[in-house]
């Protein structure tokens, strides 16, 4: 038997949220380790610091402002580290006990400063022991990581070669966790539209589903196993293909279990039809986002094609008909994009209102690999080696426009009041 150690790091950036976060990758692979006969122990640098939840239950993470990386000095705001302190972490890993390797995972791209501060002291600690580096940040910034991160092997792409998502009765090693009140589920992986500023199917190319009685079961296992009753989808696409997503919440609904469901990665408006908006308000879910990104139909159609503004007036309609009230459906625009004018974002936040929904300003980032970020290296508006802190949303207009970061700030303004009439 082989002891690892697997470690999710901290995250260092202006803002931070914790909207049911977990790291699930990580912990599929721990499931995976441990029924290939190891033993496994988990450092989560966010557990257990969250404070001053909402009515959902979500929180913000304890932080520690630090100074900010030479890359971003000039960026005028505080920059924190979010999570554990650095002593709770050296405390952690001075347990008594050796370890076979070390798997850090990554997530945010801009995130890479907290991946490098547990490799280093990881490598500190146990400078024989073998650390692999893993997760999104490894995948689209692998030139990156492999220069700078010192870890001894970085892992492109999905670990688990074995097909475990749609595994019957395959769940990530949630026991591991400290808190269990809300959990992350996933009934998709992928997606099955190309959308030029995203990297879902550079991390996952194929679009898969699992079966809707094998999620149920999921469900309810941590129902009764963790008394869990509140769930985060963190699928791309979840109702692309409306008939699963229509089974799962008729069995929900039959359970009679009073669940909360939420969907942080925005639904496609396309599919939200009368009668799933009737089952989503049945089965319990809560502070709905949708994606229209835009409702110019030039940029809709540039970009991919995911949305039209009928579609989403449609879904909105659909939703409010079945009962969710302006509070809890909330639409996805994007700010700070370089082919997107202030006017047009103004304008969309007006229309949302009028609609009786609220909008959620969702700030652009280039992602490396996407058909936007190869076309802004092209423009010669970004460099292919941008330092990857720059891929930060929070940050990236200042980066195209420095004028833009006040204008953005008057705007969020001016959505916060119109949300809350």
């Amino acid at each position: 038997m082989k002891k690892i150690l697997l470690v999710n790091p901290w995250i260092y950036d202006f803002a931070a949220y914790d909207f049911g976060m977990k790291p699930v990758g990580l912990l599929r692979i721990a499931e995976h380790l441990r029924r290939e006969g190891n033993e496994v122990d988990l450092i989560d640098c966010l557990a257990g610091c969250t404070r001053a939840p909402d009515k959902y239950g979500f929180s913000k993470i304890r932080k520690e402002r630090i100074d900010k990386p030479e890359a971003i000095r000039p960026v005028k705001r505080p920059f924190s580290r979010y999570g554990i302190s650095v002593q709770e972490f050296k405390a952690l890993i001075e347990r008594p006990g050796r370890f076979h390797s070390i798997y850090v995972t990554s997530v945010m791209t801009y995130w890479y400063p907290g991946v490098f501060l547990a490799i280093k002291l990881l490598k500190e600690r146990f400078p024989k022991t073998p650390i692999l580096l893993g997760g999104i940040y490894a995948t689209l910034c692998h030139r990156h990581a492999d220069r700078f991160s010192g870890a001894d092997f970085i892992w492109r792409g999905d670990y688990l070669k074995k097909d475990r998502f749609i595994e019957h009765h395959f769940y990530p090693a949630y026991d591991l966790l400290s808190s269990k009140d809300i959990l992350p589920i996933q009934f998709t992986e992928g997606c099955p539209c190309r959308c030029s500023y995203c990297a879902s199917r550079i991390l996952k190319p194929q679009y898969r589903l699992k079966d809707p009685v094998d999620l149920f079961e999921e469900v309810m296992h941590y129902y009764h196993t963790y008394k869990t009753g509140s769930f985060v989808f963190y699928d791309d696409a979840l109702i692309c293909n409306r008939e699963n997503i229509k089974r799962f919440l008729r069995l929900v609904i039959a359970s009679g279990h009073a669940f909360n469901f939420h969907t942080p990665n925005g639904l496609h408006a396309q599919f939200i039809d009368d009668e799933i908006a009737s089952l989503f308000f049945k089965a319990g879910f809560r502070d709905l986002r949708i994606s229209l990104e835009t409702s110019d139909e030039h940029i809709q159609t540039y970009t991919g094609g995911k949305v039209t503004t009928k579609d989403f007036k449609n879904a909105v309609r659909n939703l409010k008909e079945a009962g969710f009230s302006k509070q809890d459906i909330g639409v996805y625009i994007l700010i700070g994009a370089p082919w997107l004018g202030v006017d047009k974002v103004l304008d969309d936040i007006k229309l949302i209102n009028s609609l009786g929904a609220k909008a959620i300003l969702a700030s652009y980032s280039p992602i490396p690999g996407t058909i936007d970020f190869k076309a802004l290296v092209r423009a010669g508006i970004i460099a292919n080696d941008t330092d990857p802190l720059w891929h930060n949303k929070s940050i990236f207009s200042e980066l195209l426009q420095p004028s833009y970061a006040e204008k953005i700030q008057e705007i969020r303004r001016f959505t916060a009041k119109l949300n809350n009439l």
